[in-house]
């Protein structure tokens, strides 16, 4: 089994309920995992909806590659299209931060939406 670090964000006007499924989602498709709990961010331009954020650490034997699949995958059942960036309103984001020692992306641990999460999951296993 290989530990991976998620980060998971919602800023549509659904985006309580829309945490709540993420939560679901991530048990169902994971198992056991670890949470930062659910937390608001304000939106990166700084126009944008405030966010609710989620970081959330699972042990997978799938690959990378279909972690990133299935997250997409759930991003699209959310109702996340390739216009809901341009409309500043994203149902769901889920990316794929870090598979087993292997950080995917780096700029995620510049950005206070995703520190928020990390420090917490960090501070659990200290």
């Amino acid at each position: 089994m290989t530990d991976c670090i998620l980060t998971l964000g919602s800023n549509c006007p659904a985006r309580e309920r829309m945490m709540a499924i993420a939560a679901d989602w991530i048990a169902s498709t994971f198992g056991v995992f670890e949470s930062s709990g659910v937390y608001s961010t304000r939106a990166l331009n700084g126009t944008s909806p405030d966010y609710l954020n989620m970081v959330v650490k699972v042990a997978t034997s799938l690959s990378a590659e279909r972690v990133i699949a299935i997250g997409k995958e759930f991003e699209r059942c959310c109702g996340r299209t390739p216009q809901s960036k341009t409309s500043g309103l994203i149902e769901m984001d889920v990316d794929l931060v870090q598979y087993g020692g292997v950080v995917l992306r780096p700029e995620e641990f510049t950005r206070s939406y995703f520190m928020t999460g990390f420090k917490r999951i960090s501070a659990k296993n200290s």
